[in-house]
């Protein structure tokens, strides 16, 4: 870097440091000095060269009310202005107002409408989870009830607000799970929705795993599990056939035919979320309870746990956010010995 350069770098970095009030907005610095100078000026008395402190000196710039938008350069990251150490957002803002390309503004404008309402919505979810506090308190039978029927209304709210109403069905939820903090919003949200409702949720993330997990860059799809897996613990035999059809789908832009199945077996999430599908089968087979299944439901049933078996033991597996204890007892009714073995070490 030149002298100039560097010059220029420093006084950005002062300008940081600028204060109209010294000793209030920097009182440590301040102070520190005036010791310094006082023990200094003590020790040298009487001497004829009395030496000076090294001090830091920050040049005066007159804060901007009033904001100029930067100008950009394309291919620049962006340039550095006065009015940017005051008023960092109002630069960001200006940048994205100024952006060459249509069609990328058009999205940047999208994706900052679904963050606004998150944060309206997360708003009201926390008032929810408020309610749901008082209500554990001791509370009149009367109290209780217009407290919950306030609640179920503030769930119905959020939830209406989060089906996007330009997208078809199946799909209304993916711009939430498509941002990180819409997924804590969901997350929070499902164990106060109905069983119908979560399973909908529930649907729409298996039907579009493979998308949710491309697009999954800051690994936050797994704040979802705990609150799925509870949703998919109330599932019928034939609800879970029905979800478990989308690890066994063939993706749409793939010719060899290529399943969700195999991507799933790569990410911590979706082989998390597959192993708890499996579970509750396991559960609802070796249970008392009526199954009530649909015309052609255990076909699909041993049919899909022979693919995943199958995918499971030819695949190096990551590790699993959790492993039901009944896995190897499901593979062990329909696969020989040498197959659960090889399958047993993969999973362990």
């Amino acid at each position: 870097m030149s002298a100039k350069e560097k010059e220029w770098i420093i006084r950005l970095q002062m300008i940081q440091l600028q204060s109209e009030n010294p000793h209030l907005d920097d009182y440590y610095y301040q102070e520190y000095y005036r010791r310094m100078e006082a023990k200094l000026a003590e020790e040298e008395l009487g001497m004829r060269g009395k030496r000076e402190p090294p001090k830091l000196t920050t040049p005066y710039v007159t804060k901007m009310d009033s904001y100029t938008p930067v100008v950009h350069i394309e291919g620049s990251l962006g340039q550095v202005a006065v009015s940017t150490c005051f008023s960092p957002r109002r630069a960001i803002n200006a940048v994205a107002a100024h952006c060459p390309h249509e069609e990328l503004k058009d999205i940047r404008q999208q994706r900052l409408d679904v963050l606004k309402k998150i944060e309206k919505l997360f708003m009201v979810l926390l008032e929810v989870e408020e309610q749901q506090r008082m209500k554990a308190q001791v509370l009149g039978e009367g109290e209780e009830k217009g407290l919950m029927e306030k609640t179920e209304i503030k769930v119905e709210y959020i939830y209406s607000q989060l089906q996007h109403p330009d997208l078809e069905a199946g799909e209304e939820f993916l711009p939430c799970l498509l941002v990180s903090k819409g997924k804590q919003l969901l997350a929070r949200l499902l164990p106060f929705l109905s069983h119908d409702a979560a399973l909908k949720v529930l649907s729409m993330v298996t039907s579009h795993l493979p998308v949710l997990m491309s697009r999954d860059a800051d690994e936050s799809l797994p704040v979802l599990y705990p609150s799925l897996r509870i949703v998919i613990g109330g599932m019928t035999f034939s609800q879970l056939i029905g979800v478990l059809k989308d690890f066994t789908a063939s993706l749409p832009d793939s010719s060899g035919g290529s399943m969700c199945l195999s991507l799933v077996c790569q990410s911590k999430f979706g082989l998390s979320l597959l192993y708890a599908l499996l579970s509750q089968g396991e559960r609802l087979l070796s249970s008392d309870v009526p199954l009530e299944p649909s015309i052609g439901d255990f076909e699909t049933w041993t049919d899909t746990v022979f693919l995943v078996a199958s995918q499971l033991s030819q695949t190096a597996l990551v590790e699993p956010l959790l492993l039901p204890s009944n896995l190897l007892t499901l593979f062990c009714r329909y696969l020989d010995k040498r197959t659960i073995h090889q399958l047993k070490s993969n999973m362990e």
